[in-house]
């Protein structure tokens, strides 16, 4: 038995057949008929998801990790409007979603309908393209222009680049009739996938302008999981003594002549004053970079000629400096610019190289020292994951740490981020969608109290995997406040800004049946990790409590350290 709306029967079915395999469902009544069809097509798994703004971020986690549209079902009026934070970030991130949103007729749009508001076009600032059914369906030619619809919306979540697409779908009562029926065979609009790549004549130009070129600094932003074909020409021009390869936490890319801890390195150029390791040309490829360091050192630099390789059309003028958009696999990139040129004698690799290893060696003598800090938890954390975990970074100080941190290559860890966006909100929902995606792996989410109370819903599941692991430092509110320059000098720091707390997560552990541990210095992190990385039966949350205003302290002390340790040598 199935929906006796035949053009959502079809729906349902050309999302199976273009690769649609979840869609996470909300409840409601006008969604009904979707809920339904959605439900009674073999090979889509339907997850329940009370709280839509959880919802959308599951479904992120989902398709970030497989690369594949995911739908997102929901009822009329604000029930859609909780998509919007997942939607934003899955626009500026490139994840693929498809928001099918029910909808009261059009007739009763603006009237003081219950449950109604204007849904058509609702996130057109941040979605790639909105279409809405048309709420008579009766002939073929209906039946031909809505399949045309889902065809084309799918076709969008994917060309030129993945993305966000809503299609709103207004539906006349009766909602719940139901017929005994096979749906007929639907015709499937398929688009040759794209290869993005520039001519010949333009490549020798490129190559000519790099072979002037003494120093050049690649940048690798966010890359949702490794790619060993791009490493290796990565690592080809890595030997290459004028070419430097830096690389974020959620770059996943590692190499032996790579550069990671890029806020170390900033801040110790920074401290020597020194230009030798400003580049002539930038290349970035990846998501956006999160060292706000890197992005200002590299803004007070002039003529920086800065190149941006994409599949997408973005012209992300970060360090004010862009001069070429590249619209190219970045990977293909590299091997014809590889083959086009030939080596330039410098220092540019050797001095940073000397530069890298210095920071490093004044990083580990530093944390050595330390006593029970983020910093210091931080590092545990990199050190004592297991190797091939999928880890998703919480935004603010999560992700920030991990930039300060040397990430092991044997480790094998995929990291991903919220970093299109960079808010607060949906750290744990992702981390939910993305152990559902990969149930396989162990998912490590590490996160803040105050985004793992905001997003505490992502609990409120019933595909709580016993793989998915929360990690949440609690430092009692918001540290990030007490770090950057600014805030920590306000008197409105605690209440507005921090928002302290005196909460803990064991009451939310045991409302949800994860598993509970807990621990407050290094000795019983050592012994409560163990514990909670084998705890095989359920999800478990590690609450790791911290002092902030130590922390924060710690933190900034860190810098001062480098900054003179660096000097001296």
């Amino acid at each position: 038995m199935n929906t006796d709306k035949e053009h959502i029967q079809h729906l349902a079915a050309i999302c199976k057949a273009k690769g649609v395999s979840h869609a996470i469902i909300s409840p409601g009544s006008r969604c009904a008929p979707l809920i339904i069809a959605f439900n009674q097509m073999d090979g889509i798994e339907c997850i329940s998801v009370i709280d839509e703004r959880s919802a959308g971020f599951v479904a992120l986690g989902i398709a970030q990790q497989s690369k594949q549209v995911v739908a997102l079902i929901c009822t009329s009026g604000s029930a859609t409007l909780n998509y919007a934070p997942a939607l934003a970030e899955a626009f500026y991130q490139k994840v693929p979603l498809l928001v099918l949103s029910a909808d009261r007729p059009n007739e009763w749009i603006d009237q003081g309908e219950n449950q109604s508001i204007n849904q058509f076009e609702i996130y057109k600032n941040y979605i790639k393209k909105s279409y809405q059914l048309p709420v008579h369906v009766e002939t073929e030619k209906d039946l031909w222009y809505c399949n045309r619809i889902v065809a084309e919306a799918l076709n969008t979540c994917l060309y030129p680049d993945f993305g966000p697409v809503h299609i709103n779908i207004p539906l006349r009562e009766p909602l719940y009739n139901l017929e005994d029926t096979v749906v007929k065979h639907t015709k499937i609009i398929d688009f040759a996938k794209p290869v993005y790549a520039l001519d010949t004549a333009e490549m020798k130009n490129l190559a000519e302008e790099w072979a002037g070129f003494d120093k050049i600094l690649i940048v690798v932003g966010g890359l949702k999981e490794r790619d060993t074909d791009l490493e290796r020409i990565l690592q080809k021009f890595s030997e290459q003594s004028n070419v430097v390869i830096l690389k974020e936490s959620i770059s996943n890319v590692y190499g032996e002549n790579f550069i990671d801890q890029v806020d170390a390195n900033i801040e110790a150029i920074h401290a020597l004053k020194s230009h030798k390791y400003v580049p002539q040309l930038v290349l970035t490829l990846g998501a956006a970079v999160v060292s706000k360091k890197l992005k200002f050192w590299l803004r007070e630099q002039k003529d920086l000629n800065h190149w941006h390789i994409t599949s997408s059309f973005e012209h992300w003028d970060i360090f004010q400096g862009l001069s070429k958009v590249l619209q190219h696999d970045a990977q293909s990139f590299f091997e014809r610019m590889y083959d086009s040129i030939a080596e330039r004698e410098s220092t540019y690799l050797k001095d940073w190289k000397m530069l890298s290893v210095s920071a490093e060696r004044i990083h580990s003598d530093y944390l050595d020292k330390q006593i029970f800090t983020d910093f210091k938890v931080f590092e545990f954390l990199f050190k004592n994951l297991p190797q091939g975990s999928n880890v998703h970074l919480g935004n603010s100080t999560p992700v920030r740490y991990a930039n300060l941190l040397n990430i092991e290559e044997k480790k094998n860890l995929s990291i991903n981020s919220n970093r299109g966006v960079s808010g607060i909100d949906g750290v744990m929902s992702t981390a939910v969608g993305a152990s559902i995606a990969k149930p396989n792996h162990l998912c490590f989410c590490i996160t803040g109290d105050v985004a793992a109370l905001y997003d505490s819903n992502a609990l409120m599941s019933a595909h709580l995997s016993p793989q998915l692991k929360l990690i949440i430092i609690n430092n009692q509110g918001g540290n990030i406040f007490k770090i950057i320059p600014g805030p920590h000098k306000l008197t409105e720091l605690e209440q507005f800004f921090e928002t302290k707390h005196a909460y803990n997560f064991e009451h939310l552990a045991n409302m949800h049946s994860c598993a509970y541990f807990t621990a407050s210095n290094l000795e019983e992190l050592r012994i409560k990790f163990t514990n909670f990385i084998q705890e095989a039966n359920e999800s478990a949350i590690l609450e790791i409590r911290t002092n902030g205003d130590t922390s924060a302290q710690s933190l900034r002390a860190y810098f001062e350290y480098l900054k003179q340790e660096i000097n001296l040598n």
